[in-house]
C-alpha cells in the first residue's frame, strides 16, 4: 500500500468512539409515505391472516358434516396427540400452521380444547428440529458449530422439560377431576372472563366475535356454510324402514 493509504489507517484507528461516530453518515428519515405504506402494509396482511384463518374453520366445518372428525379420535390419547403434533410440525416446519390448524379444528366443533392441549405441546416440540437443521449448517466451521448448537439445544431443553412437567400434570389431574387438568380450567377461566357464561344472549360480543365482522365478507364471498345442511350430511341418509302399517281408508 501507498503512503496515503497508511496514514489514512493510522488516522483512522487513532479516532475515538466519539469522533468515529460523528464521522458515520447520518441516516435520513423515512419519507411519510413510505411509513403510512408500511402501516397499511402490516394491517393488510393481518387482516388476510385472519380471513384464512375464518377459512380453515369453515372448511373444516365442511369436513365435519362428512364425519372428517372420526379422523381425530386416535388423538384422545394424549401420547398419541403429542406424537401427531410433533410429527405434523416437522412436517410442515412451522409450528405456527400445525397450531393454526388445531384452532380451527376446535373452533369448528371438530376436536375439543381437552384433546388439542397435547398436540400443541408436540407443535412445541416439533419447531425445536428448526433450529437443530439451521445450527448443522454451520458444520463447516467446527466452533461455529459448536456454538450454534448449543443455542438451539437452550430452545429444544426448554420446550422439553415444560411439556415433561406439565404434560404429566394435565394427564393425571384430568384422570383424577374428570374433565381436564389445570390449562384447561385455566383457559376456560380465561374464555368465560372474556367472552361471558351461559347462553350467547349472556355473552357481551352477543355471539359475534370483532375479527368475524371485519372479516365475514371476505370469507363468505369465498365459502359459506349452511349449518342445517351440514347437521343433514352429519346425520346420514335416513334407513329404510318395512311398512307395518297400511291405512285402509284411503
Amino acid at each position: 500500500p501507498d503512503e496515503a493509504q497508511v496514514v489514512s489507517a493510522v488516522g483512522a484507528a487513532e479516532q475515538s468512539p466519539a469522533e468515529a461516530e460523528k464521522a458515520k453518515p447520518e441516516e435520513r428519515p423515512r419519507a411519510w409515505w413510505m411509513v403510512v405504506v408500511g402501516i397499511i402494509g402490516v394491517l393488510a396482511c393481518l387482516y388476510i391472516f385472519l380471513v384464512g384463518l375464518q377459512l380453515l374453520g369453515d372448511a373444516f366445518k365442511c369436513l365435519g358434516g362428512r364425519g372428517a372428525g372420526g379422523m381425530f379420535d386416535a388423538v384422545s390419547n394424549p401420547i398419541a396427540g403429542l406424537m401427531v403434533g410433533i410429527l405434523a410440525t416437522v412436517l410442515v416446519q412451522s409450528s405456527s400452521t400445525s397450531t393454526s390448524i388445531v384452532v380451527g379444528l376446535v373452533g369448528a366443533h371438530q376436536m375439543s380444547v381437552k384433546t388439542g392441549i397435547p398436540i400443541i405441546m408436540g407443535a412445541n416440540i416439533g419447531t425445536s428440529v428448526t433450529n437443530t437443521l439451521v445450527s448443522m449448517g454451520q458444520s463447516g466451521d467446527r466452533i461455529t458449530l459448536q456454538r450454534s448448537f448449543a443455542g438451539a439445544t437452550v430452545h429444544d431443553m426448554f420446550n422439553i422439560l415444560t411439556v415433561l412437567c406439565l404434560l404429566p400434570l394435565e394427564i393425571i389431574a384430568g384422570a383424577i377431576q374428570g374433565g381436564g387438568g389445570p390449562l384447561y380450567w385455566m383457559t376456560k377461566v380465561i374464555a368465560d372472563a372474556a367472552m361471558g357464561k351461559g347462553s350467547k344472549k349472556d355473552d357481551p360480543l352477543k355471539g359475534k366475535s370483532p375479527t368475524k365482522i371485519i372479516t365475514s365478507p371476505l370469507a363468505k364471498a369465498v365459502i359459506s356454510n349452511n349449518k342445517h345442511v351440514i347437521k343433514a350430511l352429519a346425520l346420514g341418509a335416513p334407513a329404510a324402514m318395512p311398512a307395518t302399517w297400511v291405512n285402509a281408508t284411503a
